[in-house]
């Protein structure tokens, strides 16, 4: 039965051959359309019918056959048809970085050939596996990929297949014709498999366009039908009901049915010459296969087919149409057309745009097809190519170029970042020149320094990069934390160079490496680039005798060096700055304004802002992303800050205070730009309060050049017992613009006790617990920050940026924060110093999160009258209470305190606001440490009975082993009506921020942040320990994303082995080899349990971890696993 119908199919092909397809489409196979060889194939055609005349014909079958003929068809097609879940492991050419599934289907199956798209393999680093229609599972090997057409080649080793009995599909491209009822079988919206039909409408359409910065076919007719493939049906066969593939699905429109098919013809090529590189093999198919080599030939030109209609407009003759027709046939109707030429390519400056193709070497070209079968047997030949241009002939020599050699194989990865050669396919969508360097990811330093994405890189440290080496070596001789000048243009302002200033920032990743395209293992191999330092500098020539003469004389006659000596400088500087202080003093006081402290509020604002200039600056953050932690959301921020500490000559420290919305975590990269002086400097994160909205940055105010450190200051601040500020009061708001210009108004405060209501994101991270913040009738927007001050100039608040989460938006909200908790941080740090005991602080909390209730309220909630009485009394102008909205979880207050909770003590004295009870908890400190057993809670007041309720209410939370001893709070709290004393456990919290960030399998771990806590939730280990290994990111093109190991989860186990810490995460997975399977058990923020499996890679992403040093630095080191 196989033998007759592989001869019928052989007779159909001939058939379809000489009678079915157009003349010119016959010829581009090797058919000559004389009159000689149609008869031969005719011929040939009935030899063929009159072997297999025992197989009734397809056309002759009734319609029940031959839906019976296609169930066969389709069912042995679908042995032959895989599912492809490909991961781009870095983003490359016109592809970025990520996880897919699509469709393959076996044209070798001895060989263990895949077909599929070009855009399933990718043109860069690539793991796939095939999974068979018995769920069988086979890694792929990239074989080859064509630089310009949609077709690419797997490989696998079929000695894997235990249970598959796998098919092959032959290969048709002649078989294709308008009006063919075709199926294509595949992965067809990611449903495994699917079957749809379509009858093919055009043989003739131009190649889809994709998008201007990304991959598109060309050069290349398309076969269009309405089958209404979605994605990930690329890859799929288009099959006939001989059961060949006529075609390869490769896209479709997103509004509509239509879909596109690539034509097999050079397809068919390519597997043959696949065939004889990659011969069998006896047993596990080898690691290294033979070099595939598959001449492709190019003029790094783009031509169209288009009608003659159209080409007489651009001046085709009359005899060159006749010329054209008669070699196409009656099928023909037009002609190709030069539609550009890649800048320095072969073609540029002998064809033109709009020239017609008439001939090359002599004989006629009018398709695609012949055109690139000529060039692909012409590589480094000169071709003498005839085109008519305006209406004359045109003959040009052109040499043909190798099209491999423009097709990048190698990328530099750094930082993140990943540039290589431009290809040709990106250097025709931004009409460049190929070799360019070119930016496929920006990543760390590049996006630091705004360099965009498919940006193209002419220059570093004023050295021209012309190649990826060139960059290279520049880029090899550069000093970690040096800055130098970067110079690119993007392609849709080609013509305009840009600079940018690049921040050599490399201590979050690992080292520059080159990554190599390995043609017969299919991998990237990695090698590392050395670094080489720059020579040391020359030393300075001995100034001339006339240079040391020289002198600049200013207005006042006076003389400095022209030099720029520091020390005149800095004496200038603070002369300036001592004389603009004493005019704000004079400008401010009574006496400078008619002795009634009058004047306008511009006068002022402008007094006051002359003396806090010198203490304001712009404080910059970068954060890598393989440090983003505790679930910030961006990479980059910028806000005011106030320094707060400036001590060049004593114990070197500079301190300034900004808000956590501009530094939200520890790892980040710290620019501070003064506003006294122009001169940056690089900052160290010293303090991060793990409830308010504020952190300390540090930096060496010794190191600050003479003229900095002299015209820096410290601002000034109110004294702790100073009086709360209340409503009414006259404040001046300063701040810096971005252009680090003072700014300043005179505003007056509308509420100085409201609070912050910052509501928890989707995505847990820092938000403001239990603050009070100061609001003013008028302010700068929403996006300036800055300081509140008297009108002296000392300073009350700091005015910082909140992020506000409003839907799956965040939104920036500015209001003041008092100063209080800022000196109690500020005193620490210097302690610290003090000590040499630097980065270690903490502060005690209770762990629970309040909200306010007006006491004309309480009585409805049962607050017995003298109860409010005391709380109006303790303050008259808030008139709240505070009331239990939520507790951390896994902690003491969560045992004792509940939700509703009304607050009526802590520490024994009636608190009605936020500091009260931080103020008690403080106090707490210097107390003897209570028990936790039997002081849970206790009832005032009731019957026995109440109390026993109560009591046994209040019981410990799972897993969460109380502690023998802890400082404990009391307090008084009204709960169902019933007023209770109960012992709140106080925590401590670092302020140092988290410090440790494990890579593994493409996901960051991390300790559990307090934000997730503060959900009121955290899984326990069977041992009663609470988990805390939490996934706070993954990364695109990664295992973490291919087999969906996503964040915001807590890892249970590994291999059934728990792991409750990170350490003992380290040391269960330490020994996993790589390509092993790792089963794991996640349990997310719902307390939803899942089990999955995730296939290591160690080669593209080996584990290590970003550490906090413990010397006392606060630098981050990174260490690989």
């Amino acid at each position: 039965r196989r033998a007759a119908t592989t001869t019928r199919r052989a007779s159909e092909s001939a058939f379809k051959t000489s009678k079915r397809l157009p003349r010119h489409v016959a010829r581009a196979m090797g058919d000559d359309p004389d009159d000689a060889e149609v008869a031969a194939a005719a011929a040939a055609a009935d030899a063929a019918a009159a072997a297999a005349a025992a197989v009734p014909a397809v056309e002759e079958a009734l319609p029940g056959e031959i839906d019976s003929r296609w169930q066969t068809i389709v069912k042995h097609a679908s042995r032959a048809v895989v599912v492809i879940k490909t991961t781009g492991v870095r983003a490359f050419d016109t592809e970025s970085a990520g996880s897919a599934y699509a469709t393959g289907f076996v044209v070798d199956k001895k060989l263990g050939l895949v077909l599929t798209n070009r855009h399933v393999l990718r043109p860069g680093p690539v793991v796939a596996e095939a999974v068979f229609q018995n769920r069988e599972e086979v890694p792929l090997r990239a074989l080859y990929c064509d630089p310009v057409h949609d077709f690419a080649f797997f490989r696998f080793d079929p000695a894997l297949l235990q249970f598959h009995d796998v098919e092959e599909i032959p290969l048709a491209p002649e078989g294709a014709s308008v009006g063919l009822d075709v199926r294509i079988v595949g992965n067809d919206s990611g449903e495994k498999l699917m079957i749809l039909s379509a009858t093919l409408a055009r043989l003739d359409r131009d190649a889809p366009k994709y998008g201007a910065k990304g991959y598109n076919d060309f050069n290349t007719f398309y076969i269009q039908a309405a089958s209404g493939t979605k994605g990930g049906s690329s890859g799929s066969p288009v099959i006939d009901i001989r059961g060949d593939a006529v075609a390869l699905n490769a896209g479709c429109k997103n509004k509509g049915t239509a879909a596109y098919y690539l034509p097999l013809f050079r397809v068919k090529r390519a597997l043959g010459l696949l065939r004889a590189a990659c011969p069998l093999v006896d047993g596990p198919a080898a690691e290294t296969w033979l070099h595939v080599d598959i001449p492709r030939g190019t003029l790094q030109t783009t031509f169209a087919y288009k009608g003659f209609d159209e080409c007489r407009r651009l001046g085709l003759r009359r005899e060159t149409e006749t010329q054209l027709r008669l070699a196409q046939g009656a099928d023909g109707t037009g002609a190709l057309v030069v539609e550009d030429t890649v800048p320095g390519g072969p073609g540029e400056g002998k064809l033109e745009v709009g020239d017609v193709l008439v001939s090359v070497n002599g004989k006629c070209i009018t398709d695609f097809v012949t055109l690139e079968s000529t060039l692909d047997d012409s590589v480094g030949k000169e071709l003498s190519c005839v085109v008519e241009r305006g209406g004359s002939d045109a003959a040009v020599g052109v040499e043909v170029g190798d099209l491999h050699a423009v097709t990048p194989r190698r990328m530099l990865e750094m930082c993140g970042g990943v540039v290589h050669s431009l290809s040709y396919q990106q250097a025709r969508n931004f009409q460049t020149a190929v070799g360019l360097v070119y930016v496929a990811e920006p990543g760390y330093i590049l996006g630091s320094a705004a360099v965009p994405k498919h940006a193209i890189l002419t220059s570093l440290d004023n050295k021209p990069t012309p190649t990826l080496d060139d960059f290279a070596r520049v880029y090899a001789t550069l000093k970690e934390g040096s800055r130098v000048p970067l110079q690119y243009y993007v392609h849709t302002e080609r013509h305009r160079t840009k600079t940018a200033l690049l921040h050599l920032q490399t201590k979050w990743y690992p080292p520059a490496v080159f990554y190599d395209r390995n043609a017969t293992t299919g991998r990237w191999d990695r090698t590392t680039l050395e670094m080489t330092p720059p020579p040391p500098p020359s030393p300075p020539l001995p100034p001339s005798e006339s240079a040391a003469k020289r002198r600049k004389v200013n207005e006042n006659g006076d003389v400095a060096a022209q030099n720029g000596d520091e020390t005149t400088v800095a004496a200038a500087v603070a002369e300036t700055s001592e004389a603009e202080t004493s005019d704000a003093n004079a400008a401010s006081s009574p006496e400078s304004n008619g002795g009634d402290g009058g004047g306008s509020d511009g006068t002022k604002a402008e007094a006051v802002a002359v003396k806090v200039e010198a203490s304001l600056c712009l404080v910059q953050v970068d954060i890598a992303t393989v440090a983003l932690a505790d679930g910030v959301y961006t990479r980059s921020f910028e806000g005011n800050g106030a320094i707060i500490h400036h001590d060049p000559h004593g114990d070197g420290l500079g301190l300034v205070l900004v808000d956590r919305n501009t530094v939200p975590v520890a790892s980040c990269d710290i620019l501070i730009s003064f506003a006294a002086y122009p001169h940056e400097a690089t900052g160290r994160v010293e303090y991060l309060h793990p409830t308010h909205n504020f952190a300390l940055v540090s930096y060496d105010a010794a190191a600050l050049p003479a003229a900095a450190a002299t015209a820096i200051r410290g601002i000034e601040m109110i004294s702790p017992d100073s009086p709360p500020l209340s409503r009414g009061d006259q404040v001046a708001l300063v701040g810096l613009s971005a252009q680090l210009r003072p700014m300043a108004r005179i505003s007056a405060i509308t509420d100085a006790t409201s609070s912050a209501g910052i509501p928890s994101a989707d995505i847990p991270r820092f938000r403001a617990v239990n603050e009070e913040v100061i609001q003013l009738d008028i302010d700068f927007g929403y996006n300036f920050g800055g300081v509140l001050t008297t009108l002296e100039g000392k300073m009350l608040a700091l005015w910082a940026s909140y992020a506000k989460p409003v839907g799956a938006e965040v939104r920036d909200m500015v209001r003041g924060l008092p100063v209080a908790p800022i000196l109690d941080a500020r005193d620490e740090v210097l302690r610290w110093r003090a000590e040499g005991t630097q980065g270690v602080g903490s502060v005690k909390l209770l762990d629970a999160e309040f909200d306010t209730m007006m006491l004309a309220k309480a009585g409805a909630y049962g607050v017995p009258p003298e109860w409010i009485d005391r709380l109006m009394a303790a303050d008259p102008v808030r008139r709240q209470a505070l009331t239990v909205a939520s507790t951390v979880a896994a902690t003491g207050a969560s045992r004792v305190l509940e939700g509703g909770d009304v607050v009526l003590t802590a520490g024994g004295q009636a608190v009605v606001s936020f500091r009260a009870i931080e103020e008690a908890a403080a106090a707490l400190g210097h107390t003897a440490e209570a028990s936790s057993g039997g002081h849970a809670a206790m009832v005032s007041g009731g019957a026995p009975e109440e109390n026993a309720a109560v009591v046994g209410a209040i019981k410990p939370q799972a897993g969460v082993a109380a502690a023998s001893s802890a400082l404990a709070l009391p307090m008084t709290v009204l709960r169902k009506g019933v007023v209770v004393d109960v012992m709140a456990e106080l925590s401590t919290e670092s302020c140092a921020g988290t410090g440790r960030l494990l890579h593994w399998a493409g996901c960051q771990l991390q300790t559990t942040h307090r934000p997730v806590v503060e959900l009121g939730f955290r899984p326990t280990a069977d041992d009663g320990r609470p988990l805390d290994v939490f996934i706070s990111r993954w990364y695109h093109g990664s295992p973490a994303q291919r087999y969906g190991l996503y964040a915001l989860n807590w890892v249970a186990s590994v291999n059934g082995e728990p792991t409750p810490d990170l350490d003992t995460f380290v040391a269960v997975t330490r020994g996993l080899e790589d390509g092993s399977f790792v089963r794991l058990k996640l349990i997310s923020l719902t307390a939803r349990p899942k089990v999955l499996t995730v296939k290591l890679d160690l080669h593209y992403w080996p584990t290590w971890e970003l550490r906090r040093t413990t010397d006392g630095t606060n630098e981050w080191e990174r260490v690989l696993l």
